[in-house]
């Protein structure tokens, strides 16, 4: 049953549920920036256990000095994450009448449980940081990859009817986008990587190039083929504005860090520039999701029929 604004009402949006996932997914960037906040000011090491903090769960005023600030509240904060994830996933599982939702719900507890496990094995075993930092990494970024698609299901735009029209001639846009989603993934583990020292800064700067090819490749294919369609082009513009940002602000932190190389401790700007690194990293992960999303949602792969159709259309323009 459709309503007079064209939405969906049998599939239904769950207005609720819609706002406790924008909810997450602002709580999950905070947390972003928390943990670069950490790593940024080498504080990883200022609790030396887990979970509690110094045997306790609520540290005194004494404790939370320097850098177990830090630290400490990249815990609390992360436990309100994992809480508020809790919450979304009964309310899915109870409230959500699509059967992969509620799968999805669970994937995303599942994952805010293995990124505080991973978190602990980082204080227990400090001699391992660096390359528990990548899959710490990886989890993170692809858990707010999740909260940004249950986000994307929950709305309204998404159960708005719309017509589904042909990819178009060529690489399809939907297999496109997923792989920028892939690649911009990995380039966040790899600068996760860097930041921790498990490599170097190459395998990033690899990593850039591909990113900045993919998105740049992708938002030319979205505004030649589907331009006047905002449902695709406004994500597709949002996604090359922060590609632009990001660079830049890649570039200064990285001046930033090799200037400050023999500084006694983190000092700015290297530490704010860092932190709005990771930022818009995932922020152009999570436009590039949207995308992505829309693009399966909204376009069906293109045939050989009519490819061929489309090409005799296209020259009988140009006649």
């Amino acid at each position: 049953m459709i309503d007079h604004k064209g939405t969906d009402v049998s599939r239904g949006t769950n207005r609720g549920l819609h706002r406790l996932a924008i909810l997450l997914c602002c709580m999950t960037v905070v947390l972003l920036v928390a943990g670069a906040l950490v790593t940024s000011n080498e504080a990883g090491d200022s609790v030396p256990d887990w979970p509690v903090s110094f045997g306790r769960w609520l540290i005194s005023s004494n404790n939370f000095v320097a850098n177990v600030r830090f630290e400490y509240s990249h815990r609390v904060i992360a436990g309100l994450v994992g809480l508020t994830t809790f919450a979304l996933a009964v309310w899915m599982y109870f409230g959500e009448r699509r059967p992969w939702m509620r799968r999805l719900g669970l994937i995303a507890f599942a994952g805010v449980v293995a990124q505080a496990g991973i978190g602990g094995l980082r204080v227990l075993y400090p001699e391992h940081k660096a390359l528990i930092a990548v899959p710490h990494a990886l989890i993170a970024q692809s858990f707010f990859a999740i909260a940004v698609a249950i986000f994307v299901f929950t709305s309204r735009s998404w159960s708005t009817v719309r017509e589904v029209k042909p990819d178009g001639p060529g690489l399809p846009l939907r297999n496109l986008s997923a792989a920028t989603v892939g690649a911009v993934l990995i380039q966040l583990v790899l600068g996760a990587g860097f930041r921790h020292q498990a490599f170097g800064i190459v395998p990033h700067i690899a990593g850039a190039a591909v990113v900045a090819l993919l998105i740049v490749s992708t938002v030319l294919v979205v505004m030649r083929r589907h331009g006047d369609d905002d449902y695709l082009a406004r994500p597709a513009k949002l996604a090359i504005g922060l590609l632009f940002v990001q660079l830049g602000l890649g570039i200064a932190a990285y001046v930033a860090r090799v200037g400050s190389a023999a500084d006694p401790q983190p000092l700015e700007p290297m530490i704010s520039l860092t932190v709005a690194h990771l930022v818009v990293g995932a922020l152009t992960l999570a436009t590039m999701v949207v995308l992505s999303l829309r693009s399966y949602q909204l376009l069906s792969p293109i045939n050989e029929v009519e490819t061929e159709a489309f090409h005799a259309s296209a020259k009988r323009a140009a006649v």
